[in-house]
C-alpha cells in the first residue's frame, strides 16, 4: 500500500480516475438533454407536433430504465470499465447518426437506442469508485462525481443555442457528437492502471475455492437483500420528489408565485449551485464522521421535507425569500444522493456490485417518471400548486422511514485493506 493510501491523500491517479468517470458521465446528461434545447427548431425544420417532439423525450427514459439494471449486471460479469467504455461509445454513435435523421421513426428509435446504451453508465461509475477510493475517501469521491449531473444542463445551454442560431439543429448535434467522442478518449487514458481495491468476479470461500455465480443468481440474492429493497423504495419515493418538484419549479415560479421567467431562472441558477456544493458537502461529512451512512442519509433526506413546504407555503413578491427557499431545496433534494449512491454499492456484496446498484436505479428512474405525473393528476384534482406540493412533500419522510432499516454490509469491511481485497477477488479488471 503506498503512502498516499496510507495517509489519506488522494493520489494523481484516483484525480485523474475521477475525471475520467465524471467527464464520462457528463456527456450522458449532455446528450439526454440535447433534444430538449434544440426541439423547437428541429420540430419545425422536420414538421413534427409538439407531442411528437415530446415523444423523443419519453423514448429515450424507457431505453434507459429497460437496460439500468442488466447494464449492472454486465459490469458485474465483464467488468466496470468496459461498460462504461461501451456506453460513451453508444452515445457518440448513436448522436452521430441523428444528425442524419430525416423522418419521425428512425429519430425516436435513435432516441430509444440512446436509452438503452446508456444504462449501464452509472453502475459502472460507481462500481469503479469502489476500486479506487476507499471507505474513508469514496463518498467525497461520490459527491465530486455526482456534481456532473447539474453541469450537464449548464453546458448544453452555453454553447446549444448558440450553435443552433448560427449552423442549426442538425450542426447542434454534431457538436454534441464531439462531447462522447472526447470522452471515450479520455476515460479510455484515465481508467487504465491497476486499482488498489479491484474488482472482484467471484468470492472466495474459506476452504480457499472461489465461488463465481451467474448473473441471474446473483440478481436473485440481491433482491432477498432487505437493505437493497429499503434503497430502492427510497430510490422511488426520494428520487421521484427530488426530480417532480426540480421539474415543476420554473412552473410552480411564474404561475402560483407570479414571478417573471427571468427571475424564475435566477431562483433556479442558484438551486442548482447549493445542489452541487451540497452534493460535495455531504460526501466529504459522511467521510469523516463516524455515524453509519445510512443515519446521514436519513439526516439529509429529512431536510428535503420542510424546504419543500416553506418553498410552496412563501408569501407572493417577496424576492429574498424566494431566493432562501429555492436555495434551501437544492439542498434538500440533491444533499442525500451522495450518500444514497454510496449505499447502492456498499450493501453489495463485491461481486453484486453493479447489479444491486442497477437494481436500485429502476427504481430511481420509476420514481422519476411518476413524479411530474402524480403532480400534473394532484394539480387536476386540488386545482392548487400548493396542495401539490404539501402532498409530495410527505415523499422524503416515507424514504427516511426506509433508510433507518438499512445496514451497511459487513462483506465489504475488507475493502480498506488492499492486500485483503486483492487476494478474495477471482480476478483483476484487465485495464
Amino acid at each position: 500500500m503506498d503512502t498516499a493510501h496510507a495517509n489519506g491523500k488522494w493520489t494523481g491517479r484516483q484525480i485523474l480516475v475521477l475525471a475520467g468517470i465524471w467527464f464520462a458521465f457528463l456527456i450522458s446528461f449532455i446528450t439526454r438533454l440535447s433534444w430538449a434545447t434544440i426541439m423547437p427548431s428541429a420540430i419545425d425544420s422536420l414538421h413534427f407536433t409538439v407531442q411528437q417532439g415530446n415523444s423523443y423525450l419519453t423514448a429515450f427514459y424507457i431505453g434507459y430504465a429497460i437496460t439500468v439494471l442488466p447494464g449492472g449486471m454486465l459490469a458485474d460479469k465483464f467488468g466496470y470499465r468496459k461498460l462504461l467504455l461501451a456506453a460513451v461509445l453508444g452515445n457518440f454513435v448513436v448522436m452521430a447518426a441523428m444528425v442524419f435523421m430525416h423522418g419521425y421513426w428512425d429519430g425516436l428509435a435513435l432516441r430509444f437506442i440512446l436509452g438503452l446504451v446508456s444504462g449501464p453508465d452509472l453502475s459502472a461509475c460507481l462500481g469503479i469508485i469502489t476500486e479506487w477510493f476507499d471507505g474513508k475517501k469514496r463518498a467525497t469521491a461520490t459527491g465530486i462525481f455526482n456534481t456532473c449531473t447539474s453541469f450537464g444542463l449548464t453546458v448544453i445551454n452555453i454553447y446549444a443555442p448558440t450553435v443552433m442560431v448560427h449552423y442549426g439543429w442538425r450542426a447542434t448535434m454534431g457538436v454534441t457528437a464531439l462531447f462522447p467522442l472526447a470522452a471515450l478518449f479520455f476515460a479510455y487514458f484515465a481508467l487504465k492502471g491497476n486499482p488498489p481495491f479491484p474488482q472482484q468476479f467471484g468470492i472466495k470461500k474459506a476452504n480457499g475455492t472461489i465461488q463465481q455465480e451467474s448473473s441471474m443468481a446473483r440478481l436473485k440474492k440481491a433482491i432477498n437483500n432487505r437493505s437493497v429493497w429499503m434503497l430502492a423504495i427510497t430510490g422511488l419515493f426520494a428520487t421521484g420528489a427530488k426530480w417532480g418538484v426540480t421539474n415543476w419549479a420554473n412552473l410552480f415560479i411564474v404561475k402560483s408565485l407570479h414571478f417573471n421567467i427571468v427571475t424564475a431562472g435566477t431562483a433556479m441558477s442558484i438551486f442548482g449551485i447549493t445542489s452541487v456544493i451540497s452534493m460535495v458537502v455531504a460526501g466529504w461529512i459522511s467521510d469523516h464522521s463516524k455515524l453509519s451512512r445510512h443515519v446521514w442519509a436519513a439526516i439529509f433526506m429529512a431536510i428535503f421535507t420542510p424546504t419543500i413546504i416553506g418553498f410552496a407555503l412563501m408569501p407572493q413578491g417577496n424576492l429574498f425569500l424566494l431566493y432562501f427557499w429555492t436555495g434551501a431545496m437544492g439542498v434538500g433534494a440533491f444533499m442525500f444522493s451522495t450518500i444514497t449512491n454510496n449505499l447502492s454499492i456498499e450493501v453489495a456484496p463485491a461481486d453484486q456490485r453493479g447489479t444491486v446498484s442497477g437494481f436500485i436505479n429502476v427504481f430511481n428512474q420509476v420514481g422519476s417518471f411518476l413524479a411530474p405525473v402524480l403532480l400534473g393528476q394532484l394539480l387536476a384534482s386540488t386545482g392548487s400548486y400548493v396542495s401539490s406540493y404539501l402532498i409530495i412533500a410527505v415523499f422524503p419522510l416515507v424514504a427516511v422511514v426506509a433508510l433507518m432499516f438499512v445496514r451497511e454490509s459487513d462483506a465489504n469491511q475488507t475493502e480498506d485493506n488492499p492486500a485483503s481485497a486483492e487476494n478474495d477477488s477471482l480476478s483483476t479488471v484487465k485495464n
